[in-house]
């Protein structure tokens, strides 16, 4: 029994040092002596590692405030552990947990208190970063929203400090639900947009949509990229807009510049536009049909209405008042001026207000662009109604079809047709010169280019005292001592200090006092060399340096004749150079003929260039003629002359005849002059009357007029005679004597005559009148279907047409055309001057009465045409 007893002390005593010493450490952490603390601590850890007990108490340890070595994040780490282990705790555990009074609620407590003090310090250090760590390291603390709340607090004050919109972007990449995040989210969109946007440049634009695709600025930049890419009514620009911006109405305005000035390609299209494009030409094709009709107007009861040609009210109304241009009918304005419900608007075919307001006219400056007058003052709006400049200015036009040009004070500017304003209005005047902008102020003038305009400064340079266009693509400019020649992209191919520049033919020379330069156009530069002399025509080009000349057939490209010691030039084909006292004449095909010094050589030239080229030497009492090299024939003769291909004038003792190219006769040598011939006949004068000679038929026509004979049609002239006016045949034949005091065209087989003050139609092959005793006439239409006058008898008015005949008898006091040349619509009037009554007939272009109206004196005024 005693060994028993002993062997139970010492067992006892075993557990007593082995036991877990968790609830001493607790006794002495609040005891405050740490270091027993920290013994017990470590007894208990190294005999388990798995007791929430102890993390429990290392983690009070780590927050104790007197402990040296405190720190609230251990302990944090300390009571997460010991929480984390509470649901797998043993027995033991469980009792030690109980021997300690302690609860699982006060694992919780102990961590509240633990996230409190946490939190205090990131309050007494009031940091971005301390509050940032707390919310990473106590993330289910009860103080994590006040923390966020403060950070976010923290974090925004200090991107408005920083104030840039890179600050904002990243506080809305870092704090996506903070109570800031729209106002900052507002201010970095805000403050990007005026920051990357600031120059307003295209390209500066164009890179911001790609950077924030999803701007809510986006439209406003589309807006500001259209202007830009639209402003020169550029084809290539407008559709690089379209196809590169899913913006459905402005891709509809883009199109409607498109079809307004260079027409619409479907194919120059991206597949996305597709729909878009099919319904703008459904609605175009709507409005073209409308727009191809002429209109004619009617009044009934106090208002107007529209009808076209055939007959059909057309464009609603009815109208209280339209403009006065309309009364003489033939309206073929696509936009017209009406007055509906006691107000003045602009409309298109479809009815559609495109301008309200009162205006005393407009004009159609073409590229869809409208000048509005008001008052004397005038504007510009588009077609679709955007208002491009107000009415305020002196002078709108339209230049080249791109840009408006307006004047204001006295002084003129351009502007797009988006109303951006492009060159200030500060010059005398603007215009074009080619494809060249013209800028004048004061006498001095100033060159440009639509590019240049669209994207440099508002302000171009004055140099020259006068400009004067070479081609679709250069331009001079002159000094008092210098000239300038620029290429359409503005670049001066001109050396310094040019005195003179010949553009005339394919080579351009350029004299400067060092000499003369060649400009190449083949390679676009100038020739390094410098020449002392130059001689050209359309054919040939001579160069001298050091004495001798090279001549070249057009351009430098060409293999020269060098080592020549003079040159000349005949015509402006040809060329003669002469080496010693060795000539030759040298054609354009190359061929050569030998010349010697002395000779007479001429080209005989023509009202026009000839495709053979052809060239007189006088030799041996001889004239010579070559045709591109070849001898022709050789005949004695004092002059030759061109008359037409293959026909050639001689001369012997002062008269004229003419010869084929073989030098056989065609025409005697008799007349007093031949003229060169048109269409194959040539006008003659013999013995002081007028003839003329037909090379086609080689007929003589007679030499009896009075006038150079006057074509009639294709095979019918008109000759006068001491009795008058008849017409003649090109075989000779007169079928019309001389009789009348005027002959004008009717048709291929009538003619116009006028006869002893009256005028009538009559046959040409026979003497059948068609209709006459007419006072006077004048034409209402010319079309290929016939023609159609007004004719006057007793002071009443009819129409006759030309094929149709007499299509409404002479009764009327006035008649004009409402229609269109191709379809007339009539308006006959018979006035009853005492009763004041008027009654107005409207016939179709056959004569058939379509409607009749009666008019007091004061209604008709209001229908009838003035001019």
């Amino acid at each position: 029994m005693k060994t028993n007893a002993v062997l139970w002390v010492l067992m006892f005593c075993a557990q007593l040092l082995w036991a877990d010493r968790s609830k001493q450490a607790l006794r002495a952490i609040e005891k405050e002596e740490f270091e027993k603390a920290e013994a017990y601590l470590e007894r208990s850890y190294e005999k388990d590692t798995l007791n929430p007990l102890v993390f429990y108490a290392y983690a009070q340890l780590y927050v104790a405030e007197a402990y040296d070595n405190r720190d609230v994040d251990v302990a944090h780490d300390y009571i997460l552990h010991a929480i984390d282990l509470l649901p797998d705790r043993t027995e033991d555990h469980s009792d030690e947990i109980d021997k300690a009074d302690l609860t699982p609620d006060d694992f919780d407590g102990a961590k509240t208190r633990i996230d409190s003090v946490a939190y205090g310090r990131a309050r007494e250090r009031d940091e971005l970063t301390a509050y940032a760590f707390f919310i990473s390291h106590y993330s289910d603390a009860v103080e994590v929203p006040e923390a966020k709340t403060r950070r976010d607090e923290l974090a925004f004050a200090a991107a408005e400090r920083q104030g840039d919109w890179q600050a904002y972007e990243d506080f809305i990449k870092q704090y996506p639900d903070a109570a800031q995040y729209l106002i900052a989210k507002r201010r970095f969109e805000t403050l990007a947009y005026e920051a990357k946007t600031r120059s307003n440049a295209l390209a500066e634009l164009e890179d911001f949509l790609i950077e924030f695709p999803n701007t809510p600025y986006r439209s406003v930049v589309e807006q500001k990229i259209y202007d830009k890419r639209v402003a020169g009514l550029e084809e290539g620009q407008i559709l690089e807009f379209i196809n590169s911006y899913h913006n459905n109405k402005l891709t509809r305005r883009a199109l409607g510049l498109l079809y307004h000035t260079v027409g619409l390609d479907a194919s120059k299209l991206k597949p996305f536009n597709q729909q878009v494009y099919q319904q703008f030409m459904d609605s175009v094709a709507r409005l073209e049909l409308l727009n191809q009709q002429v209109l004619y107007p009617f009044y009934f009861e106090g208002e107007y209405a529209f009808y076209d040609v055939d007959g059909n009210e057309f464009l609603g109304g009815p109208y209280e008042d339209i403009s006065l241009d309309y009364l003489c009918g033939n309206v073929t304005e696509q936009i017209l001026e009406v007055k509906q419900n006691n107000v003045f608007s602009l409309i298109n075919r479809e009815g559609t207000v495109i301008y309200q307001g009162f205006i005393d006219s407009y004009k159609d400056l073409g590229s869809g662009v409208l000048c509005i007058s008001e008052n004397g003052m005038k504007g510009a709006i588009y077609k679709t109604g955007d208002v491009i400049l107000p009415n305020r200015y002196e002078e709108v036009t339209v230049l080249n079809q791109q840009l408006v040009a307006f004047r204001e004070n006295g002084k003129m500017g351009l502007v797009s047709i988006t109303g951006e304003i492009y060159l200030d209005p500060a010059y005398d005047d603007i215009y074009m010169e080619g494809p060249f902008w013209v800028v004048e102020q004061d006498g001095v003038f100033g060159v440009t280019n639509l590019h240049q305009i669209l994207t440099n400064e508002k302000k171009i340079d004055l140099k020259y005292e006068e400009v004067e266009l070479i081609n679709d693509k250069h331009i001079v400019g002159y000094t008092s001592d210098y000239e300038t020649l620029l290429d359409e992209h503005l670049r001066v191919l001109s050396p310094d200090s040019s005195v003179s520049i010949n553009t005339v033919y394919e080579t351009w020379t350029f004299r400067t006092a060092q000499g003369y330069y060649i400009y190449d156009q083949q390679d676009d530069q100038l020739t390094e060399a410098v020449y002392d002399d130059v001689l050209q025509n359309y054919e040939w080009l001579g160069l001298r340096q050091a004495e001798k000349w090279a001549v070249y057939n057009k351009n430098i490209h060409d293999e020269p004749i060098l080592n020549v010691d003079s040159v000349k030039l005949i015509g402006e084909d040809m060329v003669i150079v002469f080496r010693d006292n060795q000539g030759m004449a040298i054609f354009p095909n190359k061929k050569v003929i030998d010349v010697q010094e002395g000779e007479y050589i001429q080209a005989l030239s023509s009202s026009r260039r000839l495709g053979v080229h052809y060239l007189v030497i006088k030799r041996n009492g001889k004239q010579y003629l070559y045709g591109d090299g070849e001898l022709l024939f050789a005949e004695s003769y004092d002059e030759l002359g061109f008359i037409a291909d293959s026909v050639f004038s001689v001369k012997r003792d002062g008269q004229y005849g003419a010869v084929d190219e073989k030098g056989r006769p065609i025409m005697r040598v008799r007349y007093d002059a031949i003229m060169e011939a048109k269409d194959g006949v040539a006008d003659v004068l013999y013995r002081g009357k007028f003839g003329a000679y037909n090379f086609t038929e080689r007929i003589l026509l007679n030499l009896e007029y009075e006038e150079k004979i006057r074509v009639y049609s294709d095979a019918l002239y008109v000759v006068k005679t001491e009795g008058g006016y008849g017409i003649l045949d090109d075989h000779n034949h007169t079928l019309v004597e001389g009789r009348y005091d005027q002959i004008v065209y009717w048709t291929d087989s009538a003619f116009l005559a006028q006869e002893e003050g009256r005028w009538l139609v009559r046959n040409v092959y026979d003497e059948l009148v068609h209709i006459d005793r007419i006072d006077g006439y004048d034409f209402l239409s010319k079309v290929a279907g016939g023609q159609t006058i007004e004719i006057r008898v007793d002071n009443l008015y009819g129409v006759y047409h030309s094929t149709l005949g007499l299509v409404i008898p002479p009764v009327f006091n006035d008649i004009y055309n409402l229609g269109s040349a191709e379809k007339n619509i009539y308006f006959a009037e018979k006035r009853f001057a005492e009763a004041d009554y008027y009654v107005v007939v409207y016939y179709d272009y056959a004569g058939n009465k379509i409607r009749s109206e009666a008019y007091r004196g004061n209604e008709y005024e209001l229908i009838v045409c003035e001019d």
